[in-house]
């Protein structure tokens, strides 16, 4: 209530066996003085208690979660620096305590494994290196096509097959007569440059230097790895070499040394391909008739004065390329069947494409028994072309069989028993 503008609590009460109505009353700040002051140190008190509870729950919360904090920080630690050595101190021999021992187990044995793969890592390397050496140095004996069949499969490599492939073989003229006017570390050098030379069309072709056999080169088209015309390739590197023949021959004349002169024979069929030897020496390499056969040909580019011969297999799988030329039936030492011999050239001049197409249709009437027909077509050769060796060759065998009666089974194959 409010007496005199000043607010006040009061009380009342009656005392029945008198009669009385007792009014008690007090001024509002002093009734309630007691109580505020109560209030306030209560506030007080506990504002003091959650400070200090809040206090203590930091400090135990920090102590109880440090060692997981530390498990996290080595964890972050490990991510970012990749060290496995880091570690975490046991506070406690609680859950965290085991949990820190788990952590200090685990990255000792992550440690351990990454040291052995580190050190497999480097023994693959080391590895990888020693067979990258091994590969340069055996690809200077060994084509890299071999090599790389080794070692995807090495069982393979022990097991002979039948495959058609294109071999040729080539040779320096006159190569005795040349040795005499070389010592022998010049003679090596040249040698050693020659084979450079001659390697790097047959390689740039897909084929493989099988051998050397003094002078002489054999290749393969078509073993280890087949293409889709090896006889092309084959052709086109014979044709390669050539090119690369006269700029090796330009070297040559300026250190006032022969020019070299080479033949080329290659033939296409199926040959055994495999590694052939014994445990001391094996070659991977062809065999057969057809490698005979090859060589069989490259001869006869003397006998023939052309630089290249090719079979007949090789000249139905190039005709449509290349410009070609029959130069004779022939059957040579060691075969008894005969084939087809011929020439060719990348480009022919209008009078070679001529007199070239009038020769081939002359050879036919000459197997055909049609020698005068053929004759007549040979001297039109002549004409296109003026003292042709081999236009001038079948004219001479035409003249000595027109008119005459043919021998019982005569079938024009010229028959060489010479290599």
């Amino acid at each position: 209530m409010s007496l005199a503008g000043v607010e006040r609590v009061a009380y009342v009460n009656r005392f029945g066996p008198f009669g009385w109505t007792v009014f008690v009353t007090e001024a509002s700040d002093a009734f309630y003085r007691s109580t505020e002051r109560i209030v306030l140190q209560t506030g007080v008190i506990l504002g003091a208690s959650l400070l200090v509870a809040a206090l203590l729950l930091l400090v135990f919360a920090g102590r109880l979660t440090r060692p997981l904090r530390q498990v996290a920080d080595a964890m972050q630690g490990v991510i970012t620096t990749g060290d496995l050595s880091e570690r975490v101190e046991t506070l406690y021999r609680d859950e965290t305590g085991r949990l820190g021992h788990a952590f200090n187990l685990m990255t000792a044995d992550l440690e351990k494994a990454y040291g052995l793969v580190k050190g497999y890592a480097l023994h693959a390397a080391v590895a990888k290196e020693n067979e990258e050496k091994i590969r340069r140095i055996f690809q200077k004996y060994v084509p890299k096509a071999v090599i790389d069949q080794f070692y995807a499969s090495p069982e393979r490599m022990l097991v002979g097959e039948m495959r058609p492939v294109a071999v040729l073989f080539s040779d320096i003229r006159a190569f005795t007569t040349i040795v005499e006017t070389f010592n022998p570390s010049e003679l090596v050098e040249m040698l050693n440059g020659y084979f450079g030379t001659m390697a790097k069309p047959i390689y740039e072709r897909h084929g493989i230097v099988d051998k050397h056999i003094g002078d002489a080169i054999m290749a393969v088209f078509g073993a280890p790895e087949k293409q889709e015309n090896d006889a092309l390739a084959a052709v086109l590197a014979a044709l390669d070499m050539f090119d690369a023949l006269v700029a090796f021959n330009d070297v040559q004349r300026f250190r006032n040394r022969p020019p070299l002169q080479i033949g080329i024979g290659i033939h296409y069929g199926p040959v055994i391909v495999g590694n052939i030897g014994s445990e001391y020496k094996m070659d991977y390499t062809v065999m057969g008739d057809r490698v005979n056969l090859a060589s069989r040909l490259e001869g006869l580019s003397k006998k023939y004065h052309e630089p290249l011969i090719v079979s007949d297999s090789i000249q139905r799988r190039v005709r449509d390329q290349f410009p070609c030329r029959l130069l004779d039936k022939a059957s040579v030492k060691g075969r008894r069947e005969s084939t087809g011999i011929f020439t060719l050239r990348r480009t022919l001049s209008a009078a070679e494409a001529g007199a070239w197409n009038v020769h081939n249709d002359s050879t036919d009437r000459y197997y055909e028994r049609k020698f005068r027909e053929a004759a007549d077509g040979f001297r039109r050769v002549l004409k296109l072309i003026p003292r042709d060796e081999h236009a001038s060759r079948f004219l001479t065998r035409c003249e000595q069989l027109e008119g005459k009666p043919v021998k019982p089974g005569w079938n024009g194959i010229e028959e060489w028993t010479e290599k």
